[in-house]
């Protein structure tokens, strides 16, 4: 498994389809998110110059997706869900940014399950921390379901609600913010240094990438 992070342009046109493919299956085909896109290919607003993405890769295959972007600029949660925040102010915060269309279920496999996904979600998330963190950020906040905020917790992170959950269409929601913190750094750490290949993208393959190596040394184990 590898992680590659490109920006919004850095995108190549397969890259970009892999993507979009991977998180219309996801979000529309598993977990039936209704969402104002195109048959098989999820792209919005939101994905744009101020984006980052960070794809996980198994053999050329996307099995992970993350979407981080700076609440500087206009964001999923602030724009399309504010009512999550129950009343207070959505963070605007050059040490805040969002994480959104976090997923991490290789769909190759019919039955994939949590357990699967479990290597894959925990490596993004700390991959997107060690991002932000590099550039000043202290703060992760997100638009996600009561049931992988309790799966965050069992992960053992710290995370604080920003709000009380809301039933929508696409499940109970709740708006939660993870400290970029050493604490929940080694927690992640942990759990993924032997778990994935640290390979540089033309090694893997993957055109436009920046290798998560490349980036700051992960916390020591």
């Amino acid at each position: 498994m590898k992680i590659a992070s490109y920006t919004d342009a850095a995108l190549t046109p397969s890259n970009r389809r892999a993507i979009a493919r991977y998180r219309y299956r996801v979000f529309v085909g598993q977990l039936g998110w209704e969402l104002p896109v195109p048959h098989d290919s999820d792209q919005d607003e939101f994905d744009n110059e101020h984006t980052r993405h960070l794809v996980a890769y198994d053999n050329g295959e996307v099995i992970g997706y993350a979407r981080l972007l700076p609440t500087l600029q206009p964001y999923l949660l602030k724009t399309l869900f504010p009512e999550l925040l129950n009343g207070l102010s959505a963070p605007e915060d050059e040490g805040v940014w969002e994480l959104s269309r976090y997923a991490a279920t290789d769909l190759r496999h019919s039955n994939a399950s949590v357990e699967m996904s479990m290597p894959v979600g925990k490596a993004l998330l700390l991959e997107a921390m060690k991002y932000v963190h590099a550039r000043g950020a202290h703060t992760l906040v997100f638009c996600t379901t009561v049931a992988i905020e309790r799966l965050s917790r069992r992960w053992g992170l710290d995370s604080q609600r920003l709000g009380p959950p809301r039933r929508s269409a696409a499940g109970l929601l709740v708006a939660a913010a993870f400290p970029c913190s050493d604490a929940n750094m080694q927690v992640l750490c942990a759990a993924t240094e032997t778990q994935s290949a640290w390979l540089s993208p033309a090694a893997a393959g993957l055109a436009g990438g920046t290798a998560s190596s490349s980036w700051p040394e992960r916390p020591s184990c």
